[in-house]
């Protein structure tokens, strides 16, 4: 039974054939200690079994659960399938979710709390242990806690891990869709660069989410491309919605656009991952967590 006393989170998650991964994603948010939410999928036409996984929750969570098919592929990310499940949403609260990913069991309830204990911030996300294709840990994605410090970040990289992010839906943008879709991907950069300005961002400092690195994710497809789009969406956040990065943030990412450009493509994510620690051996993960069928398998 939900606790209609608390506010309404709506669990937004795209899916295109993440059949092998989905039934965790979705187990992972079903098992949340924080229960007054509902959860809204939207398939982008997949052609392996993920439709097949999705309907078999619905007939399960009928009260929970919303789930809806496109007809044709919108090949166009996961952003735009989102802007879609987001119009059909009725929470104060947003949260997105990745089908190939795994939420810990108490994100929401400290997401919400957080939020209700600080209305002035509009968009809240946390840190991320990463895991592999096994389930198994690799290391850690950690991001900045504080608004000065994620303004600053986001001239060299983007300070907001994207499938923890919660949104308070009061602050969100009066316009037909929420992201922006302009670029071919970095449209989540493109959307929250544009909010900088007038809201307060915020991540907290626990490990939330459990970030699966399988080799076909989307943020780490053609990285020289994507790369290069975060050039133009910085500079025309600074040419048009003036955000002003420090100096320092200025030499780096013009370093950073150095070695990218002479770089073999082959080589730039594996880097990538290495300087951000992504590939260092990490601690065990705690075994007092909350487990789930599925981080049961990587906790060794």
């Amino acid at each position: 039974m939900k606790k209609t006393n608390q506010p309404l989170v709506s669990v937004i998650m795209p899916v295109y054939n993440a059949g092998e991964y989905l039934a965790e994603a979705i187990e992972s948010i079903l098992d949340q200690t924080y229960q007054n939410f509902e959860f809204i999928i939207l398939d982008d036409a997949s052609t392996d079994s993920s439709w097949k996984i999705i309907q078999s929750y619905k007939r399960r969570y009928l009260k929970i659960i919303r789930a809806y098919r496109l007809k044709k592929n919108l090949n166009r990310g996961g952003d735009t399938c989102a802007n879609i499940a987001i119009s059909k949403a009725h929470g104060t609260f947003i949260a997105r979710m990745d089908a190939d990913d795994i939420a810990h069991p108490k994100r929401l309830e400290k997401q919400v709390a957080y939020l209700v204990k600080n209305p002035q911030v509009a968009i809240l996300g946390t840190q991320a242990y990463v895991i592999n294709k096994q389930g198994r840990s690799m290391g850690v994605k950690s991001v900045p806690q504080e608004h000065n410090e994620i303004y600053q970040n986001y001239a060299i990289f983007h300070p907001l891990i994207h499938p923890t992010v919660m949104m308070r839906k009061n602050q969100m943008p009066k316009r037909k869709s929420f992201y922006k879709i302009k670029y071919s991907a970095n449209n989540d950069l493109y959307t929250f660069i544009g909010m900088l300005k007038n809201r307060q961002f915020a991540n907290l400092p626990e490990k939330l989410l459990y970030y699966r690195v399988h080799g076909a994710n989307d943020s780490l497809t053609k990285p020289k491309e994507r790369f290069f789009n975060t050039l133009k969406i910085r500079l025309e956040a600074v040419k048009y919605l003036g955000y002003r990065p420090s100096l320092k943030n200025v030499f780096i990412n013009i370093a950073q656009a150095a070695v990218i450009f002479v770089l073999p493509e082959i080589f730039i994510v594996p880097v990538y991952l290495y300087m951000k620690g992504i590939v260092k051996p990490v601690l065990k993960i705690p075994l007092s967590l909350p487990t789930l069928s599925g981080i049961k398998s990587f906790v060794y």
